[in-house]
């Protein structure tokens, strides 16, 4: 969900709880070290939270390398993994009286410096946006052979051919990447993928970039559902960085 619907929807469930309920924000830490269950109200939060990861895709709340963003009233609530991780300093231990959004909408509003790698077989596209602004980027393409059905020692040579091709494209996509990051090196806060899971993990495994990201903690985990990476899909990115996950606990 978009950041300015997901703020919508939240102001309109605080105007209806009319005050009443809670909400409560965890940072990646906090959620990895459980910190929900030392809360006020721990043990109802618990049983909040296990009904949000009983929904479809629930098991996210889980593993959020973002945090998350909770609010209820009763047993009844929205469960959010925001685009970004929470900030120690907008989030703490205890939860919030009524359905504050405030929180969540300083973090939407932050203006992050954000790499972007989208890859497929056979096209790439790298870029750095400044908030919601493309500040620089490249797309091209490079051929990669299609699927082989034939057998025998004709459907090995095709998969080392494939392998080598493959490999040239993840070369190429990384300087491309490694030269435009460079003047942004010391600024920029996070680097988000997009493409096929089995080629980004390809590609992860070569790219030393993308290595070194993930070592510094700023490599998010969440993909960017983007089928054909071109010049033309810059204005959709834009729009998908701020996009939050949303269960709702009825």
């Amino acid at each position: 969900m978009g950041s300015a619907a997901l703020l919508r929807l939240l102001q309109r469930q605080a105007a209806a709880a009319g005050g009443d309920g809670e909400s409560l924000y965890l940072t990646p830490a906090a959620l990895a070290a459980g910190t929900a269950a030392a809360a006020a109200a721990g043990r109802e939060w618990q049983s909040f939270r296990a009904a949000a990861e009983q929904l479809p895709g629930g098991a996210a709340l889980r593993q959020s390398d973002t945090g998350l963003a909770l609010f209820r009233e009763g047993g009844r609530g929205l469960a959010v993994i925001p685009p970004f991780p929470i900030p120690d300093d907008i989030a703490g231990p205890e939860p919030l009286p009524g359905w504050d959004p405030s929180p969540l909408a300083q973090l939407m509003a932050a203006d992050y410096t954000v790499g972007v790698i989208l890859l497929r077989l056979g096209r790439y596209l790298t870029a750095v946006f400044e908030g919601e602004r493309p500040a620089v980027s490249k797309t091209d393409t490079r051929y990669v052979k299609g699927k082989h059905h034939a057998g025998g020692t004709s459907q090995l040579r095709f998969q080392r051919i494939r392998e080598g091709q493959a490999r040239k494209l993840y070369d190429e996509t990384c300087r491309a990447a490694q030269t435009r990051f460079a003047p942004y090196a010391d600024r920029l806060d996070y680097l988000l993928l997009g493409g096929d899971k089995q080629t980004l993990n390809a590609f992860g495994k070569v790219c030393p970039l993308v290595r070194q990201y993930q070592a510094q903690g700023k490599l998010l985990n969440r993909r960017l559902n983007i089928r054909n990476p071109k010049h033309d899909t810059l204005t959709q990115i834009a729009g998908m960085l701020r996009q939050s996950r949303v269960w709702s606990v009825e």
